[in-house]
């Protein structure tokens, strides 16, 4: 009975609101793709409310697919311009999960400067990724914006919809009219190589642009009069062409502009057309939503005059809008949820996240789960679809692993000159391998070729599924130890070529850090290569125990906003020359880091403590070095050499502009006090005394690693300045 009551109720409300239609003319609402200067929808259709008029049907692309479906499908303009301008557009932009509640095993490599991109190894070779940014944020965005609505017809949402997109295999128009709302969307917004692509009934699909960016000929059976909302970039002039990525914007609007011109050639006399002056405006620049939006609000006033011959009277738009809102979808429980079948992750560990023990029956509940999978870094997205199952409503979750997985190819530079002469470069190649047994083994290599190269080798293997683990490892290096005089000249170089094994025990604090406890062998060598004195090469053993430990909780190392660091670790060995001295050895390092942002500013606050502490005379080598950008900056690198030094910094910085996600997250302008003492010099044995220093600087945070010019001062000798270029991480 209750069916009955609903089914009549509904079928009311669309004999009235087609009676209510039939004696007006019926408006149709085209809303053209943009990225983010399709935010400017959302203004015209409030300035269209506010004008009171009704709009019949409405098709979009891209963006336009986007504003337009959640309005078809019944929010409030006030609550979509709510939802839009509080979106955290930095997160779905990276596409990339919350640093900070990603497992510490997912952000170790964090301090190396690998270049973003991952690329997957298996048996057919290198495979790149399908796209630079994850869904993941947007797809969980549009859920929670489409509330779970999948129907047969898109003409049964409160206003008839469209979504164009573009096959990916055929290249032809997709039209979406039915099924899942968000997926619809989804796909008329996947920018190829930025987004990955859509499945859906066994076809792909990308971003609608290439077909009809401006679908003026989807509404010409269902309305009489069309508006139509143009946001396209314009095309950029001859002069305004100057980079690559000025080509690739060019020949974007080439390609969809054509299809455009075709669509406004449709436009009969009757119909509107509005251009907003988006200006500058770029189809990236989702962080300036809220002007946007407003600029979508100013671009009625030339077309106001016609659009109040389209408006109905007070009391005829609200019942309008009433019956739009009767068949506005609900958002309805979960009976149950299936979890499909994964490629290389246990599917016991994935259900175990997404069900526990009380399975969630809310799409909050869900989104939330869906969260805590996502932020293993082990899926490149988690979906979802619902079907009825006997009256049961099922979420059936599709957990799609990362394309490149399981073992990842990690590449990465570093370079740094000074304007004392010194430079250097070294190569970084990282290799993962992960899930190589049910309880979540890894092999992990580092390589650094350089002036100073290293290969680094372990095997974690998580003991059951505890939090406790062990890890096998093993190294080899070859590094160049530098000897200054006081006037920055080099005196001595020596290669140190060393090699190493440990085992380790340790305790996983999940997302926060670990502790570590084991035992180690080392041999290393020390060669003389330059030098006015004459030195034998030698030979050391060292064998001992180490315990360390870390607590990660920054949100981006390179340019951290908020969030804290602490790592340390301290060795207790037993050294042996050969032909020489024996005795025992303590070293620790110690890094601390603490970042706050007020305002536009982020201030990082940093000590650093390294070397020898507390050992027999004459056991040892000197191992602290200070000097170089942002580590006293003015001097040369590790121009400062001791048994032990010490470092305290505070930063401050800010972003001065954006970059498009696919490049970095922003360009940042800022400067750092410093002062640091080194102990027991190499060549002189004393101690330098508290030595102040400065920086400037401007820095990018691109996807090959953070990127400085900058100048620095350190009062040491009378004053020391230098000039920087450095890319990669500084500690």
């Amino acid at each position: 009975m209750k069916h009955l009551v609903a089914a009549s109720l509904v079928a009311l409300a669309l004999v009235s609101t087609a009676t209510m239609a039939a004696d007006r003319q019926r408006v149709g609402l085209v809303l053209g793709g943009g990225g983010a200067r399709g935010l400017a929808h959302i203004g015209v259709l409030a300035e269209l409310e506010r004008l009171r008029v009704p709009v019949d049907c409405i098709a979009g692309t891209s963006a336009g697919a986007l504003v337009g479906g959640i309005y078809a499908s019944g929010m409030p303009v006030k609550e979509l311009t709510g939802k839009v301008e509080d979106a955290d557009w930095n997160r779905m932009l990276t596409g990339a999960p919350d640093r900070t509640h990603l497992p510490f095993l997912g952000k170790r490599d964090d301090f190396k400067n690998l270049a973003a991109m991952t690329f997957g190894v298996d048996k057919d070779g290198v495979r790149a990724p399908r796209s630079v940014i994850g869904s993941q944020e947007i797809d969980r965005f549009l859920r929670q914006l489409t509330r779970d609505v999948d129907v047969e017809s898109f003409n049964k949402l409160p206003i008839p919809f469209e979504a164009v997109a573009t096959d990916l295999i055929t290249g032809e128009m997709h039209v979406f009219k039915r099924g899942d709302l968000a997926v619809a969307l989804r796909a008329s917004m996947a920018v190829p190589g930025v987004f990955d692509v859509v499945e859906d009934n066994g076809r792909q699909y990308i971003d609608g642009m290439f077909v009809r960016n401006l679908p003026v000929a989807n509404l010409k059976e269902c309305a009489d009069i069309v508006i139509a909302v143009d946001v396209g970039t314009p095309m950029l002039k001859a002069e305004d062409i100057k980079t690559l990525i000025d080509v690739a914007a060019q020949a974007m609007q080439i390609a969809t502009g054509q299809n455009v011109r075709e669509q406004r050639a449709l436009l009969r006399s009757q119909d509107v057309l509005i251009e907003p002056a988006l200006g500058d405006y770029s189809p990236a620049s989702f962080r300036e939503a809220k002007a946007i939006i407003e600029v979508g609000r100013a671009s009625i006033a030339p077309v106001e005059a016609r659009l109040r011959e389209l408006s109905m009277d007070e009391a005829g738009y609200a019942r309008w809008r009433q019956q739009l809102a009767t068949r506005a979808p609900k958002l309805h429980d979960y009976d149950a949820i299936q979890v499909a079948k994964t490629r290389f992750v246990p599917v016991d560990r994935v259900r175990a996240v997404l069900e526990g023990k009380d399975p969630p029956k809310t799409q909050e509940e869900l989104l939330k789960r869906f969260d805590s999978l996502y932020d293993s870094g082990d899926f490149d997205r988690i979906n979802y679809f619902l079907r009825n199952d006997e009256g049961r409503r099922v979420a059936d979750i599709m957990p799609v692993e990362r394309s490149v997985g399981p073992n990842y190819l990690r590449f990465g530079l570093e370079l740094d000159m000074d304007t004392h002469g010194a430079s250097n470069f070294a190569l970084l190649g990282n290799l993962q391998m992960t899930w190589l047994n049910r309880w979540g083994a890894q092999w992990r290599n580092d390589l650094r070729l350089g002036q100073d190269s290293e290969l680094n080798t372990e095997f974690y293997q998580p003991i059951g599924y505890t939090p406790w683990f062990s890890a096998t490892s093993g190294h080899v290096s070859s590094d160049l130890l530098k000897v200054y005089a006081n006037d920055g000249r080099r005196v001595l170089e020596f290669r140190v070529s060393s090699v190493g094994v440990a085992q380790d025990f340790g305790l996983s604090l999940g997302r926060y850090g670990e502790l570590r406890l084991g035992a180690f062998f080392e041999r290393s060598t020390s060669e003389q290569q330059i030098g006015l004195l004459t030195y034998d090469n030698i030979d050391i053993n060292t064998r001992g125990v180490r315990f360390s430990g870390v607590l990660d909780q920054l949100d981006n190392p390179r340019f951290p906003r908020r969030g804290y660091y602490l790592g340390g670790s301290f060795q207790h060995a037993y050294l042996t020359e050969d032909g020489g001295s024996s005795g025992w050895l303590n070293t620790m390092n110690l890094n601390a880091d603490i970042a706050e942002t007020i305002d536009r500013w982020s201030v990082r606050g940093s000590l650093r403590l390294k070397g020898n502490v507390g050992n027999e005379d004459d056991v040892g080598i000197p191992v602290a070095t200070l000097g170089g950008f942002l580590q006293l900056s003015g001097l040369t690198s590790d121009q400062l050499l001791g048994d032990r030094s010490m470092l305290g910094r505070v930063m401050a910085y800010r972003q001065i502009s954006p970059l498009l996600p696919i490049l970095g997250s922003g360009t940042y302008l800022g400067g750092s006090l410093e002062v640091g003492k080194v102990w027991n010099q190499a060549l002189y044995g004393t101690s330098t005394g508290w030595l102040p220093g400065a920086s400037a600087f401007v820095g990018v945070d691109t996807l090959f690693g953070p990127l400085y010019l900058g100048t620095g001062w350190t009062d040491y000798n009378g004053g020391n300045w230098a000039a920087y270029f450095y890319l990669g991480y500084a500690n």
